[in-house]
């Protein structure tokens, strides 16, 4: 097994190109040397084999568990720890609707007419004034 002349760190074959070498320690990638080639290439095709024949294998096991997930799914509804239940989000989101349309609605406010009718007055009475004085 080669050593990464960067890190010394274990060189690995890639799964995806057999022809280079993968060093998971500091993420780099090297070109297998020729003499090397022959040797690298027919492990990686075992390893792919072994794998192959591994993978038929749980492929049978995993349907049964995705069947068995789909089934508990179907019972419970996924929760998760930070989004409160449906009802929750729904009672806070009509809440926060009343509070918005509260907020814009000008026309619901009932403006007491009470000012409004002691200023006029007010300005009768010194309208009053200024014209007794004037006439004196």
């Amino acid at each position: 097994m080669m050593k990464c002349p960067t890190c010394g760190g274990p060189l690995k074959p890639s799964k995806k190109d057999p022809d280079y070498l993968l060093c998971y320690t500091c993420k780099k990638k090297f070109k297998v040397p020729q003499h090397q080639a022959e040797d690298v290439a027919p492990k990686t095709e075992r390893m792919s084999a072994k794998k192959e024949a591994g993978r038929r294998d749980s492929a049978k096991k995993d349907s049964a568990r995705k069947e068995n997930v789909k089934k508990e799914r179907s019972v419970r509804e996924q929760k998760y720890s930070n989004i409160p239940p449906k009802e929750v989000r729904d009672k806070r989101e009509r809440e926060m609707k009343k509070a918005y349309d509260d907020m814009l609605s000008v026309e619901d406010e009932k403006v007491s007419k009470a000012p409004i009718i002691i200023l006029a007055i007010a300005i009768v009475v010194v309208a009053a004034v200024i014209v007794y004085m004037l006439l004196k």
